[in-house]
């Protein structure tokens, strides 16, 4: 890896204890000790990137996902244990059964042969076992403890432009809000308040449909999630008579996109599919999608895609025109790269 401090091409054994053993000033990340293979100079790049060169406020929560992101793409090895099955199956057999032909080397041949298929069955189980049992947050919460702990150790703050959203306390609420943004994640309320949404639109940030003002349009903004996707529907139950719009991240955002953070944990039940069958308007493929246990966080859409479509969405919402009112079906996001637009 690079040293952050001299930029010395350092092997393994020359940084011993996170230090450099050039300029021996200490480092936070190695990658070969951390679950998301982390290192500093990776870490401000990702910061960089995110906070658009300095012009966004971003949250840890964010910089987490987009590590993660990085870390889920390189996939489960599924794909490679195919593969090695594909040639070694074949060798494994063919060794197996010479041996039990062959005379002398015969025991030797069957070993290898035996010694190979055992092999690549382990290989293939264990690709299949991550792919099924990559847990919604494993990724993503394996960076906290080392970019509120060892980050701070080594450098006295978070990389430029990034916020501990737990230290976002004193979010802007207007007297008299135009609309209300309802949102369950912190990590995203922070982003919005740190980015002066509720001065620039005159709305109320909730994380709670209780906590709405009275009156007032509510936007509701979630992940693709089956408790995501019913969120809307919560809220106008809990909000009765309430103009409720479901800008939230809906599942053909992600599902097939390259770059999109998909993560893999518990399927969801037979009641929770059935409920979304009977309420909401996903589509067949969606529905499967979130059956599989797949769901994607809004946290990770990246911070400047996701201000721009808020954006978007609350001008929609707040033109005073009936006739204009297109803001009921808005939908919500595109994965950068895809047509469209939220």
């Amino acid at each position: 890896m690079i040293c952050p401090h001299c930029n010395a091409n350092l092997l393994y054994k020359e940084r011993s204890g996170r230090t450099c053993s050039k300029c021996t000033k200490k480092f936070a990340f190695d990658p070969r000790t951390n679950e998301l293979q982390l290192h500093d100079l990776r870490i401000r790049k990702l910061a960089g990137k995110l906070t658009d060169s300095g012009r966004l406020t971003v949250t840890v929560g964010q910089l987490e996902a987009a590590a993660s992101r990085r870390k889920t793409r390189s996939g489960s090895g599924l794909a490679e244990a195919i593969g090695c099955a594909v040639v070694g199956g074949p060798v494994g057999i063919g060794l197996l059964i010479g041996g039990v032909y062959a005379e002398g080397a015969g025991t030797v041949l069957s070993f290898f042969g035996a010694f190979l298929l055992f092999a690549v069955v382990v290989t293939v189980v264990s690709a299949v076992r991550r792919s099924r049992h990559r847990k919604h947050g494993i990724g993503i919460r394996a960076s906290r403890g080392y970019l509120l702990r060892e980050w701070m150790a080594v450098y006295g703050s978070l990389p430029a432009g990034v916020v501990d959203e737990k230290r976002v306390h004193d979010i802007h609420q207007p007297e008299h809000p135009k609309a209300v943004l309802l949102c369950p994640d912190p990590s995203v309320i922070a982003f919005l308040a740190l980015n002066g949404i509720p001065e620039r639109y005159g709305v109320s940030l909730v994380a709670r449909p209780y906590g709405a003002p009275d009156g007032v349009p509510v936007v509701v903004l979630h992940d693709a999630s089956p408790e995501g996707c019913q969120l809307a529907r919560r809220t106008r139950e809990a909000l009765p008579g309430r103009r409720v719009l479901d800008a939230g991240l809906p599942p053909s955002a992600v599902m097939n996109a390259s770059g999109a953070l998909s993560l893999r944990g518990a399927r969801p039940s037979k009641d929770q599919m059935g409920r979304l069958r009977a309420e909401s308007t996903l589509t067949g493929p969606e529905l499967e999608w979130l059956a599989k246990g797949w769901i994607s966080p809004l946290v990770a859409v990246p911070p400047a895609k996701l201000l721009a479509t808020v954006s978007g969405v609350l001008e929609r919402v707040l033109v005073t025109d009936p006739g204009r009112r297109e803001a009921e079906a808005v939908g919500f996001l595109t994965w950068p790269g895809e047509s469209g637009s939220g």
